[in-house]
């Protein structure tokens, strides 16, 4: 009996574990660059007119896409039907951008090949234009490079209503499991930075490091002129890492965050060494290159 009860105990375990990974391969699907890059600037110019424009930033197209805070999904134009199609997951209308974009163009989306670093605070066009040169630099072929982007492959209805996930757990597992970081970087000078000001970018590389994966960086053109004219020593005084003084927009994913890479004594100043280190890495490589 006892062994048929660790059997079962066994089984268990590995069913939850199939469970997870399915879980995982249904939620690391990305979006191909050549669509990001080609296709999506003149849909979003279709649905917003002249409210999209060249300093819209992900986080003013959150607003007109899901309602700004306060007026969640009061008012949401239905783009590529991501607000009017049904959920199989939770039920309900609403799905993900990646979701809606793949009804409509179903070469545009499969199995993530690159996690992207980066924050909501950056221009849509600016960012865009960022992966694209990347590609173009690392002669990466766009239609086969998809890459997992927070803002288009979560359900946003679901993240921004407080339906109860657990990012941290989430984009870890996701990391991993797709195997490739891409941080795409505004900035490398402490005082224009707003990469290195959130929390959520610090932990994802963070992770990254420790699990050893795959880390490279596209660097914002601005940033790209100056840093010609930079030394690896003025670039190493320049990258400012302070983990605790990183914001997040919701409070508790901040100090969850913070407790976790950063709560014992003398973690965040091992943090900050880290994700500087990798950083003046990456950023050495390209100024001399």
């Amino acid at each position: 009996a006892e062994a048929e009860a660790e059997h079962q105990r066994a089984e268990e375990a590995r069913q939850k574990v199939v469970e997870e990974q399915e879980r995982l391969r249904k939620r690391a699907k990305g979006i191909s660059v050549e669509f990001l890059v080609t296709r999506l600037d003149a849909e979003l110019r279709k649905a917003f007119g002249e409210e999209y424009n060249d300093s819209t930033t992900f986080v003013d197209l959150e607003a007109m896409l899901w309602g700004p805070p306060g007026k969640r999904f009061k008012k949401t134009v239905d783009f590529l039907g991501h607000a009017t199609m049904e959920n199989s997951d939770r039920g309900g209308q609403g799905v993900s951008l990646c979701t809606a974009i793949a009804s409509h163009f179903e070469d545009a989306v499969s199995d993530a090949s690159h996690f992207i670093s980066w924050t909501w605070r950056y221009p849509v066009r600016t960012f865009l234009r960022t992966l694209a040169e990347y590609c173009e630099t690392h002669q990466l072929d766009q239609r086969n490079t998809f890459v997992w982007i927070c803002f288009f492959c979560n359900d946003q209805f679901d993240w921004l209503s407080g339906g109860g996930n657990d990012g941290v757990q989430t984009f870890g597992n996701i990391i991993k499991h797709i195997g490739k970081v891409i941080c795409v970087l505004d900035d490398y000078v402490a005082a224009k930075t707003v990469y290195f000001s959130r929390v959520w970018t610090v932990f994802e590389v963070f992770t990254a490091s420790v699990e050893r994966i795959d880390v490279d960086l596209a660097l914002m053109d601005d940033a790209k002129q100056r840093l010609l004219r930079t030394s690896v020593d003025e670039l190493k005084q320049a990258i400012v890492v302070d983990v605790l003084a990183a914001k997040a927009s919701d409070p508790e994913d901040e100090q969850r965050i913070k407790g976790l890479i950063a709560g014992e004594d003398g973690a965040a100043t091992k943090t900050n060494n880290i994700v500087k280190e990798l950083f003046v890495k990456l950023i050495g490589t390209l100024l001399l290159s």
